[in-house]
């Protein structure tokens, strides 16, 4: 039974989010942004003022834990959150110093991408993007 773990998909999956992100979080240091908070920043930047709903509905995250990361986001002044259109709805918007951290980690992630490609190979990596569309398909909610 224990053979199985080896085979585990929760267990590998995570083992190699954690290994990416290690990559990722090495490349970014020096900008002083985690791997998490470039992609938000990232995410907010590529869509402009955007809901916290849709927002994690984008990235298929919890709403919970995206708040948690917006708030630090927040009080580092990278981002600022207002009233939408009702009371209700709050939009999230880079700040010019969160714009401008943006534009100052680019580079950084670049590099990181460009290495990771290399190493990992282009034609493996667009075969996992299709294969990782039809995992999420498969598990997410209906």
């Amino acid at each position: 039974m224990y053979d199985d773990l080896r085979k585990c998909a929760n267990m590998n999956l995570r083992r190699t989010a954690r290994l990416v992100g290690q990559f990722y979080e090495q490349h970014l240091q020096p900008t002083g942004l985690r791997a998490t908070q470039f992609t938000l920043l990232a995410a907010i930047g590529q869509t402009g003022p955007v809901s916290i709903s849709s927002l994690a509905g984008k990235m298929d995250l919890e709403r919970t834990t995206l708040t948690r990361n917006v708030h630090l986001l927040e009080r580092e002044k990278l981002i600022a959150i207002r009233e939408g259109e009702d009371a209700r709805t709050r939009l999230l918007a880079l700040t010019p110093k969160g714009e401008s951290r943006l534009q100052g980690a680019l580079p950084y992630w670049e590099r990181a991408q460009t290495e990771f490609l290399e190493r990992f190979g282009n034609q493996h990596w667009e075969q996992m993007l299709t294969e990782l569309e039809a995992l999420s398909k498969s598990v997410a909610p209906d």
